[in-house]
């Protein structure tokens, strides 16, 4: 009588493997960092975007002139359905500004930022 082999993976084809994975995991996390930042940077962008909007909606129905200042009890929930908040500060509330500024991002990121032009 022969005896019957098991088939199996050996311990070092399974090493082979978890290597394989993690080098492709190591390989492929930066980028889905990146994609994580640029995706936080265009929510926050499309928030103070909202805000601003918010803000000229506002000094339209009041008649407020530049430099009047306005909090976001002022906005919400007239103008915005809910206070907005950036995604990469953790939830962090948007300073709104006086009319004729652009509101801030919490962060002070560089790319969360509102470059106004009306468009």
């Amino acid at each position: 009588m022969r005896k019957r082999q098991e088939q199996g993976f050996t311990l070092v084809e399974i090493m082979v493997v978890l290597l394989i994975i993690g080098v492709l995991v190591t390989l492929a996390l930066p980028s889905w960092m990146g994609a994580r930042a640029r995706a936080q940077a265009r929510t926050c962008v499309a928030n103070l975007r909202q805000i601003q909007q918010a803000k000229e909606a506002y000094a339209l129905v009041t008649r407020a002139r530049n430099g009047t200042p306005v909090s976001m009890n002022d906005l919400v929930p007239t103008y915005l359905q809910e206070e907005p908040r950036c995604p990469a500060a953790g939830g962090a509330p948007y300073t709104v500004g006086a009319i004729g500024s652009p509101p801030t991002c919490p962060t002070g990121l560089p790319n969360h930022s509102l470059n106004w032009n009306g468009d």
